[in-house]
Parts: C-alpha cells; structure tokens; sequence
C-alpha cells in the first residue's frame, strides 16, 4: 500500500527551456496552455510538489525591481511577456488548483551560464556590478558567477529571494547546488577570490584556509535566508538540493567528485545549525557500483534523521537506466523509513512516460493522492476547522453537479491550504474513521471539485472533506455525504441529418457530475468511433466522421458513486460527401505529357469539388502547383517540366451544402525521363 504522506516532486527546469517553455519565442498564451498541460501530466502521476525554477541567472520569471525578465521567456533578456502575464503567479495559481505546494528554484550564484550567449539587459547584475562578479573563460566553462566572500552579494541574494517570499504566494525556497564552480571552472586552481579573501576574511582565517572561507560564505548565506524567511513567513520551507556525495569515500567505497573539496558545499554544517527544512541530495547514479544509490541513499538518511530534518531523494531519468531503475530506487527509499519522499529531475518526463515511469507510477506506486509529510518544527498556530457547508449540488443551472463546500469558520487564524476529499465504501461507525491512502478520492486547493466516476459502479458511497494547513495538518471530517449513482439522461438530438461539424445534446441531470458519450458505426456499438468520458456539458461537438454514412450514438451519466445505463442509441446521418474515389493519373503512374487530365468518382451527393497537385505529398502551401474548385470530376492541368520534384501528388475533397468531405487518398504519378 503507498504511504498516505510522502513528498512527491518534480523540477521544473526554465533554463534553456529544458521543461518549460517549450520555446522563449511562444507567445504567452501557449506558454500557459504548455505549463496547464504539465501540471495535469504531474498531477495525473501522483506528483504533489513542482520546484520551478525562477531565477536561472540572475534574471527572473517574474515581476522583479531587482533583475531583469529571462531571456528563457521571450528571447530577449529584460523583455516582458507580451500581452503581459507573471508567469510564477499563473504557475502557483495552477499548482495550487490542483493541490500542490510550489517551492520557487534560485540559482543563488549563477549569473551568465554561457558567456556571450545573448545581450545581457542593462540592469543585469553583471552590468550594475562587474565588481562583484567572477568570471571563467578556461575550457570546459565559460561562465560568469556573483562571488560569495563578498558581503553586499549574501544581501543581494537574500533580498532577491525574500521579494519572493513577501509577495507571491510560495510553499517553499529551493537552491540547487550551483554555489561555488564545478572542477572543470576550479576556483582552487585559479583562486579569483584571493583578494575577496584577503578583504573579508571571517575572523582569524590564515591565508591556508581559503577553502573553509568559501565554505563559510555559503554557510552565511543559508542561515541570512532561513533566518529571514522565518521571521516574515515561517510556514515558508526551506532547502537545497546539492551534489549527490559529500565526502569521497562517504560512505565506504563511494568514488566520485568530493563536493566539500570542490565546490565548498557543507551540506553537513546546514543540517546542524537547522538552515534547512529538508535536503534533496541528487543521486542521480544506479544501484550499484562506485556511485552505489543505495549507499548514498542510507547515508544521506541517517545525516537528516539525526538533525530531524526531512530527506527527499533527487532522481534523474538516466540514458542508461533500464525500466526497472527508478522503480527500484522508489522501493529503496520507501524501505528506508528515515527518508519522507523523492524528486525528478525533470518534469517532462512525466509528460513523455520516459522509461515507462509515468504509467508505472500511476497504476502502482502512487496510484493513490498522497499528503506532503508534515514538519514538526513548522507548526504554525492551531489545527485547520474542518471546511463549512460540504455538499454535492449544482452551482448554478448551467452547470453540472460537483462538490462545493466553504472556508473553516475561523479564517482569520485558519491556515487552510488545501482539502482532502474521502470516499468509502461503507458508512462510517463514527465522525473519524481511519482514513487511508485507499480511500483518498483527491487532493485540491480550491472550494470545488468535479469528481471522476468512481471505477465501479456502487448502490452507494460515502464522501468526507477535511483541510490541510501549509504545514499538512489535518482537520476532523466534514459531515458524510451518501451518493448513488444517477439516472439515465436523454438524448436531444437523435435521427438526424448532420452536417461536417455538429454537437450532440443530451439533457443536465441534477444529480450528474460528468457525462459518457459514445459514437459508433453500428447499434450494437461494437464498431465504436469515439468515446469519450468525463464530459462536464450538456454538450460535444463532433467532427471528423465519414460523410454519406450512418452513425450512431448514446449517452449516460456518471457521478462519483458510478456511471448510469447507457439510454437508448440514437440515429444520426453525415449528410456530406464522402471522399472520392481516385480514377487517373493511378497511383505510381509515370507518362510524357504536359497535359494531364485528373479524373475522379463522386460519392454521395457532391456539388463541387477541390483539386490539389503539389511537388510533395505533405501540400505545403509552397508545394502546390494546382489548388482549383469546380463542379466537375475531371480536369485538364498542365504539368511543368522539373527534374528537381522526383514525383508530382494529387488529391480531391468533395462539397455540398452539409460540408466537405475527406480528403481522397494521395496519388503520385512521375514524368518520363524525370530522375528516379
């Protein structure tokens, strides 16, 4: 059985639109539409935590006073989106539609990634502040980062990231593990920093510990954020996700990059001041081997476990990792009861069902909601009320049924964040039944929910709400709400003749959430066409049928007790042509003259026709020779003489006043003597 509380959560990466964007030059529109669509395929999964990454470079995805729009945005840094929109607004907005928290992503130090990639904007830091800046041009790393032994930097960082926190609505900070350069940029070797380091030494610093100074400013700047995100919203979490092994040879056997060493991170030394609410340590290695996951996960466990702070496992969707990779890490950190969750790196791959993780995930490991873990340490005033005037109703007469409650009554002090919605099978003996991850029906953030059917029909079910505060507090129940199944709806518009776009009606039952529409090319609906579920109308517009031919088609309702019977089917004609049939030039057909006549075979009642003849079978606009309207089946056109085209395409579509048809088939046909 999956646990009812685990963290599960996905990066989503912006810099060079790895997750999102598809494109900087989307216009906006599709940008929302793209991030939507992501946020469904993670939620789908059973992920409940998105870490968007919202400062790549010192630049920003968001309205900032302090750095400049992302060049990951819209092609030009310092450029905002046009028509304007925030986009970390929209993407907590979304998430928390769905239930799930948002933990803003800082690059603390990362300025230029690539030096010269594109115009820096005007108020980019390195522009404002060359004198804080240190770059890299050596092979294997042309980058520019904000040195770190520098005072005003730990301010400015600190003050770019709690302008986050005061004014957007965020569950948590993340910091990757970009903090000092990795070997290939070996700030040790080309020691850039001496002279911050012999300006801001930390006390009694000798010239030989210029390695712990780095490690000390990092340190510094974890505790001025935790410290400040504390004191202005402390339900606000805190973490990093740094390079998977500590020390080579932690634990024994591990080989690999010694991040303390290189890159002067002390993952260590924030777990024992508590500047971190969780570490995400990025494993991104197989079980086994030198780089051992297994290893490195119980390690990692037992440094968190000690420090009682929370442990989410960073896995990557590797190259070489067979199917059964990331399920078997999955149990690993399930089977260690020290670690509270996972994160992958990246999102799309949910989208993309890379390795078959996705569908795995849905049918078996996370095939129920899951609660993020609660922080002891965060609790944050009194337990959440349990929500106010649950019901399951139509909100207005336009609309179907769907499960509406209200705000605790103590709103002022409550600190409701989202809702649980319950379902069982049999009537609660008492008002708290033990509520387990079976009986989750769904995690939301918002005072409504449109329920899927349940995934057999029942007599009846049995539904509760409680909240959850920031923290993952839960309430007591909700009152119970009994539901059966509802009636057969009827069909408006049957035994009709249909033109080539047209909507099927049904009436709105009031005890419906959703409706299930069927089309198929038979009564018995054994040859079914389409068939689609989850209907939140009274209504579905349908194109794409063969015209001049019989249909037909049914309806029933669903609500989250089950689906009702289908009602009767009911009879509906494509008054619009079929496609024609292709007479001359056959296919494959190869002639000498100029003049070539097209000829076709109407079918059912067409009145005109259009003819294309292109240079390539997909008809791009720039390949059509011939794109002609005409009443009759056949026509002379005129072929040009073109070695460079190898076959010359056609193809017809028929009209009448229902509607065109389908396109033909395509043909291709070849002059004599044309290269092969």
């Amino acid at each position: 059985m999956p646990p009812k509380r685990e963290f599960r959560g996905a990066w989503i990466a912006t810099v060079a639109n790895i997750d999102w964007p598809g494109h900087f030059s989307d216009p906006p529109q599709k940008q929302k539409e793209d991030l939507r669509h992501l946020l469904d395929a993670l939620h789908r999964a059973g992920i409940n935590a998105v870490f968007f990454q919202v400062r790549p470079e010192c630049d920003a995805l968001y309205r900032s006073k302090y750095e400049p729009w992302s060049y990951w945005l819209s092609g030009k840094q310092g450029q905002s989106p046009e028509p304007f929109y925030d986009p970390l607004q929209f993407a907590i907005q979304e998430a928390h539609k769905r239930g799930m928290e948002l933990h803003a992503w800082f690059n603390p130090y990362r300025a230029e990634r690539v030096i010269g990639l594109y115009p820096l904007a005007a108020n980019h830091v390195v522009k404002a502040h060359p004198e804080w800046i240190l770059s890299f041009t050596e092979k294997g790393g042309k980058l520019r980062i904000l040195n770190p032994g520098i005072p005003e930097v730990r301010q400015y960082v600190t003050r770019v990231v709690m302008d986050v926190v005061k004014r957007y609505d965020i569950d948590g900070v993340h910091f990757d593990d970009y903090f000092y350069p990795y070997p290939n940029n070996d700030i040790a070797r080309t020691n850039k920093d001496s002279l911050t380091f012999a300006k801001y030494k930390h006390g009694d610093a000798s010239d030989s510990s210029i390695a712990s100074w780095r490690r000390e400013n990092v340190n510094i700047l974890m505790r001025m954020i935790h410290d400040s995100i504390r004191a202005t919203k402390p339900f606000v979490k805190f973490g990093v996700s740094p390079f998977g092994i500590y020390r080579k040879g932690l634990p024994q056997g591990i080989r690999g990059m010694d991040a303390y060493e290189k890159i002067y991170c002390d993952p260590l030394a924030w777990l024992h001041d508590r500047s971190v609410d969780y570490l995400t340590p990025q494993l991104y290695w197989r079980i086994g081997g030198e780089q051992d996951f297994e290893k490195l996960l119980n390690w990692w466990a037992d440094q968190t476990a000690k420090e009682k702070r929370h442990l989410y496992v960073g896995h990557i969707f590797g190259r070489r990792f067979s199917q059964k990779e990331l399920p078997e890490q999955l149990k690993l950190v399930r089977k260690n009861k020290k670690a509270q969750g996972d994160v992958y790196f990246s999102a799309k791959h949910f989208a993309m069902n890379t390795l078959g993780f996705d569908k795995r995930v849905r049918e078996k490991e996370y095939r129920y909601p899951a609660l993020p873990p609660e922080m002891g340490w965060k609790a944050v005033g009194p337990l959440p009320d349990r929500p106010r005037r649950f019901r399951f109703a139509r909100p207005d007469s336009q609309s179907t049924a769907r499960f509406l409650w209200e705000m605790p009554q103590h709103t002022e002090t409550d600190s409701t964040f989202r809702f649980v919605l319950y379902r069982f099978a049999q009537a609660p003996a008492d008002s708290n039944p033990p509520r387990t991850p079976a009986n989750i029906c769904a995690l939301t953030g918002g005072r409504s929910f449109l329920p899927r059917p349940a995934p057999k029909a029942s007599a009846r079910l049995y539904f509760a709400l409680s909240a959850v505060d920031r923290n993952g507090r839960e309430s007591r129940l909700s009152h119970w709400l009994k539901i059966t199944p509802p009636s057969v709806p009827k069909a408006h518009n049957g035994n009709l003749f249909v033109p080539d776009t047209f909507c099927l009606r049904w009436e709105l039952l009031p005890e419906a959430s959703t409706y299930h529409v069927q089309v198929a090319s038979d009564s018995a609906f054994t040859g079914l066409i389409k068939d689609r579920e989850a209907i939140a109308a009274d209504s579905l517009r349908i194109t794409g049928l063969v015209g001049n031919r019989r249909y037909y088609w049914r309806v029933a309702a669903q609500n989250p007790a089950g689906q009702s019977a289908f009602g009767s089917p009911q009879r509906i004609f494509t008054a619009y042509p079929a496609a024609p049939r292709l007479i001359i030039p056959e296919d494959g057909f190869t002639g000498e003259q100029h003049q070539m006549n097209f000829r076709w075979q109407a079918a059912g009642k067409a009145q005109q026709f259009r003819l294309q003849v292109a240079r390539a079978g997909t008809f791009a606009p720039q390949t059509v020779l011939t794109d002609t309207v005409l009443a009759d089946s056949s026509l002379h056109v005129t072929v040009p003489d073109d070695s460079t085209a190898r076959w010359f395409y056609w193809r017809v579509r028929a009209k009448n006043e229902w509607g065109h048809s389908h396109w033909s088939e395509v043909y291709r046909f070849r002059r004599r003597g044309e290269t092969k």
